[in-house]
């Protein structure tokens, strides 16, 4: 860790964070159980739908009986949603874009911020509005390569790729050889197709499959 404040350690401690949303209620709890039983201890749902501040109230009421469980809110582009969400339980937030705005906010109410970043200038703007974390996105069009190029610069600031990542050894030794805290995954992930027939006991499995990956990953660095 280049910066390691608590949520930086809660963060790396996570080593993955799953990006999920569904219109469906119940779909998004099985989403959450699988995860949390494949070995994930901070998962991202984002405000993608008419049904989200709905449901992440109940994804929060679930999580309090889920141990260690670190819940965020994605996809949050303006400080009113993000107030609206921190109210409903949101620990951290995550953003697609760089908002300033947003960052203020965040900060003011002392809630940490993972905005989504595109440029080293976005990257040293975050870092000066009070963020740890930056989320390099779409990450595989900013490729592996951009990691140490914003590091020489901006050594403290940590990142997470979003976005193209894939539960793979191929995919994730990549990203971890470049120096980032973690990754995010959504649809590599949780796949159409598995949830489309209910497939959650597999889900579980490609989730721990990728935590595994992660887990040997870094023990081969330490």
């Amino acid at each position: 860790m280049r910066n390691p404040t608590p949520f930086i350690k809660k963060m790396h401690a996570g080593g993955m964070m799953p990006i999920f949303f569904h219109p469906d209620a119940e779909v998004c709890l099985d989403l959450l159980h699988a995860a949390y039983e494949g070995g994930v201890r901070v998962i991202e749902m984002v405000n993608r739908g008419k049904e989200a501040k709905a449901i992440f109230p109940k994804i929060r009421a679930a999580a309090e009986r889920l141990p260690g469980i670190y819940l965020g809110a994605g996809t949050i582009y303006h400080p009113f949603e993000a107030e609206e969400f921190i109210d409903m339980g949101a620990e951290f937030i995550v953003a697609p874009v760089m908002n300033p705005k947003l960052g203020e906010y965040c900060s003011k109410v002392d809630v940490p911020w993972i905005p989504g970043c595109g440029t080293v200038s976005e990257i040293f703007f975050a870092q000066e509005l009070g963020a740890q974390l930056s989320k390099i996105y779409p990450a595989n069009v900013l490729s592996p390569e951009f990691v140490p190029a914003v590091h020489a610069v901006i050594p403290k600031m940590e990142i997470i790729p979003t976005g193209g990542v894939e539960p793979t050894a191929e995919s994730l030794k990549k990203w971890f050889e470049v120096g980032v805290l973690c990754v995010g995954m959504g649809s590599q992930l949780f796949r159409k197709d598995l949830i489309a027939k209910g497939a959650f006991d597999q889900i579980k499995d490609s989730v721990q499959h990728a935590m595994g990956i992660i887990e040997s990953i870094r023990a081969s660095k330490s």
